[in-house]
């Protein structure tokens, strides 16, 4: 195929050029340590989700140890770093990192017995460990994480001198670094927890799903489903994004994967690039709140509002249809608007033939879903996937794991894990610093004043605090820090807790999109070679709907499921109707191109239907009706006009 062959060619080149960037490109000796010790590492997390994890300080400690020398070692302190093998530095590091941890796991007994008086090594060591998460952050996740933390340590030691609400009596570094180092509440608290339980594993189950075959079969049926129709290439990058973006656990990550594939074939087939990295950034960010995965931060989610991990997936599963539903309609009218077409179907996958070949890569996928929902753990649940991954690998001669292929996939997903593992670590001294000096009830509580104690005031603060605080940090960490700081002002007003969790979620994850910052955005204007902020504003104005899903969250539990079935089957078709037609009105054309004040009408119109009150959704349905028929009339017109002009 023409399409598929010219897709693979740019993908390679693009996506090894993308990940030599990032990483040090070892050869020999040092590539066989890092693949080695990658895979011992992602093997002992596969045998503690059979058979369970040790005690939770204790694996949490081990993990962090673990993963840590890779960061140092594959992650390069700067640009001028010797690409080909680690540096004095980066051994140093490593060499801290063993005794930092080795410490707490050889004398967790006596550090346990002199909780709350710690030595002197308690506070050095704390201080080591705090340097060593910062740095492993600095080289993977970049420098707003760092500002972020950073400020709060800030915060804690200097609270005597804060102004007003915030002032606390403040703290020093002998305080500090001991809570970090040896709690349950700092650095090896919740969020590590989770990854070491959850979220590297179902990485892990990301990277066998590709090494066995599923992520080319993916990307051959998001191209036959969609591709022969009005904008085709750009809903299969939206169908492969949405199947491949909620294992990867970034919405960064998804773009380099799956944009090195989707990205070229839009500009070549005529779409503007901005516009086509702003699809790409879109759909990434989109797979980050997709079930049955949800990226990394749902997992956190699901232990940190103490419910199953299955009722996360059930409530996000009406918004993520809407969300991507509106990223259909964007594209097609936006193609109708361009004159672009669909791909000719000789050079498109067979349907047929793409199913029968790879039917079965969705059964790894319906057993982790099924075992969720009968009540397994999640850990439990992605080791079963795992296996049942390898076994299908060997339907095809040519994607059969043998031991050294599942060694090198286990590696490969270990390595693609870190990223989140330094979030999750660095996002541990923001949430021990928020719960030592109280900000975290004292920012609610700044929140509800200016809210003046009204929920419906408080959702755009709410809004407004997300997207500023999600600006720059990695999904995983930006969910930490605001169910932390800000999801308690919704519950306390008297938002659901679940829908309180989404709202933010949501709203987090949207600033990967929004300008000035966007990190997928910026990601994905790399691949295009677009301008960032012009592709920022395109997957903004694409994702609109992931603006207004939140708040309808709030005021509306048939969207979470959370209703009787007599009012669901009312919602879903307004808020169906409303996502189609709001994609008309931010591309500008329905049936023809539409005037400014159509549009805006039209989008106002598409508002008022999802609003959950009968009043509303009748003057919104009013307003759409009308431009709906201004529009055929002036159809009609044109029409006939250029019917005249003709003859």
């Amino acid at each position: 195929m023409v399409i598929r062959d010219y897709m693979d060619k740019v993908a390679e080149s693009k996506f090894t050029e993308a990940l030599q960037g990032k990483y040090r490109h070892f050869e020999g000796n040092w590539r066989l340590l890092v693949t080695v010790y990658a895979a011992l590492v992602g093997l002992y997390h596969i045998y503690t989700a059979y058979a369970g994890p040790p005690f939770a300080q204790m694996f949490r400690t081990l993990n962090l140890t673990m993963i840590f020398p890779l960061i140092f070692m594959l992650y390069p302190a700067s640009r001028r770093s010797v690409p080909h093998r680690p540096q004095l530095w980066d051994l140093v590091c490593i060499l801290l990192t063993f005794v930092v941890g080795l410490n707490v796991l050889l004398n967790y007994g006596a550090i346990a017995s002199r909780a709350g008086a710690p030595i002197m090594s308690d506070i050095v060591l704390g201080g080591v460990l705090v340097f060593l998460v910062i740095e492993a952050a600095r080289r993977t996740v970049g420098w707003p994480i760092i500002v972020v933390a950073v400020t709060f340590l800030i915060y804690a030691y200097f609270g005597q001198s804060m102004p007003g609400i915030l002032i606390h009596r403040g703290y020093d570094f002998s305080r500090i670094f001991p809570y970090l180092y040896l709690t349950d509440a700092g650095i090896f608290g919740l969020p590590m927890g989770v990854y070491a339980r959850f979220i590297i594993l179902f990485i892990i189950f990301g990277s066998f799903l590709d090494k066995c075959g599923a992520g080319v079969f993916f990307k051959d049926l998001s191209l036959a489903l969609t591709g022969k129709y009005v904008g085709g290439p750009a809903k299969a990058s939206v169908v492969f994004s949405a199947m491949i973006g909620s294992i990867t656990g970034s919405s960064t990550a998804n773009v380099v994967t799956t944009g090195t594939f989707t990205i070229p074939l839009m500009k070549k087939l005529g779409y503007d690039p901005a516009f086509a990295g702003g699809v790409e950034a879109d759909a990434s960010t989109g797979g980050q709140i997709l079930p049955p995965v949800m990226g990394a931060a749902a997992f956190v989610m699901a232990e940190m509002i103490g419910v199953p991990y299955r009722d996360v997936m059930v409530a996000a599963a009406f918004p993520a249809f809407m969300y991507f539903a509106t990223t259909f309609f964007m594209i097609h009218y936006r193609a109708k608007k361009d004159g672009l077409v669909g791909l000719p179907k000789s050079e498109l996958p067979n349907m047929f033939e793409t199913l029968k070949g790879g039917f079965y890569y969705f059964l790894p996928l319906f057993l982790l879903v099924y075992m969720l929902f009968v009540g397994r753990s999640p850990a439990s649940s992605v080791f079963y996937a795992i296996i049942l991954t390898v076994l299908l690998s060997w339907i095809k001669k040519e994607t059969r794991m043998y031991p050294k292929d599942i060694f090198e996939t286990v590696s490969d997903g270990v390595i693609k894990a870190l990223e989140v593992g330094a979030a999750c670590a660095i996002a541990g001294i923001i949430i021990g610093m928020v719960t030592m000096t109280g900000l975290g009830l004292k920012f609610s509580g700044i929140i509800e004043q200016l809210a003046g104690g009204q929920l419906w005031m408080a959702l755009p603060l709410t809004m407004i605090a997300s997207l500023l605080l999600g600006m720059g940090v990695p999904t995983t960490a930006k969910y930490i820090i605001l169910a932390t700081l800000v999801a308690p002002a919704l519950v306390n007003l008297g938002a659901p807790l679940m829908a309180a969790h989404l709202f933010i979620l949501y709203f987090g994850t949207d600033a990967d999109i929004t300008p000035p910052v966007g990190l997928a955005a910026y990601a994905a204007a790399g691949l295009a070679g677009a301008d960032p902020l012009r592709t920022g504003w395109e997957a903004m104005k694409m994702g609109i709907t992931a603006y207004i899903i939140p708040f309808l969250i709030i005021y509306y539990p048939a969207i979470i499921l959370d209703a009787p079935l007599s009012e669901m089957l009312i919602v879903f078709p307004t808020v169906f109707i409303a996502c189609g037609l709001m994609g008309a009105a931010m591309q500008g054309y329905f049936i023809r191109v539409m005037p400014w004040w159509h549009r805006a009408v039209l989008a106002v119109g598409c508002v008022l239907l999802m609003s959950p009150t009968i009043m509303l959704d009748i003057i919104g349905a009013a307003l759409i009706a009308l431009i709906m028929i201004l529009e055929y009339i002036a159809k009609r017109r044109d029409d006939m006009s250029e019917g005249i002009s003709v003859s």
